[in-house]
C-alpha cells in the first residue's frame, strides 16, 4: 500500500537554468472533475458547471487541467484574496504558481534584479 511518504515529489530542472523546488512542480499535468473543483473551492457544484460551460464550453462531465483550474479560480473566486484562490487550488491538487515566479530570471520584479543578471551591453 502506498502512503504519502512513499510518493515521489516531482522536482528538479524544469528548463535550462530553472529549478522547481520540491513540491512546486506537482499537479502540472493533472486533470480535475467538476466535483473535485467544487469540493476544493468550497462552492456549489452548479457554479462550477456554469463556469465550465461558460469559460470552456464543457459539459458537467468535462475535466480541466491545472491552467484551466487556475482560470476557474479567478472566475469563481475572483472576489476572494489571492491567498484564498491559491489555497483553493492547493486543496484541489492543481499546480499553483508562485506569485513571484512570473518575473523571469530571478525572484524579484524587473528593475530590482541584480545588475549581474542583465544582458551584456544594456
Amino acid at each position: 500500500m502506498e502512503t504519502k511518504n512513499d510518493r515521489s515529489i516531482d522536482a528538479g530542472l524544469v528548463a535550462p537554468g530553472e529549478y522547481a523546488p520540491a513540491g512546486e512542480a506537482q499537479g502540472e499535468d493533472a486533470r480535475f472533475s467538476a466535483e473535485q473543483i467544487a469540493h476544493g473551492f468550497e462552492v456549489a457544484i452548479d457554479r462550477v458547471h456554469r463556469a465550465l460551460a461558460g469559460e470552456f464550453g464543457l459539459d458537467a462531465d468535462g475535466r480541466v487541467d491545472s491552467r484551466q483550474a487556475q482560470h476557474l479560480a479567478e472566475v469563481i473566486l475572483g472576489d476572494q484574496p489571492l491567498a484564498e484562490q491559491e489555497a483553493a487550488l492547493m486543496r484541489v491538487g492543481a499546480f499553483t504558481p508562485r506569485p513571484d515566479h512570473g518575473f523571469g530570471i530571478g525572484e524579484t520584479p524587473p528593475g530590482e534584479e541584480s545588475d549581474k543578471l542583465e544582458p551584456a551591453g544594456s
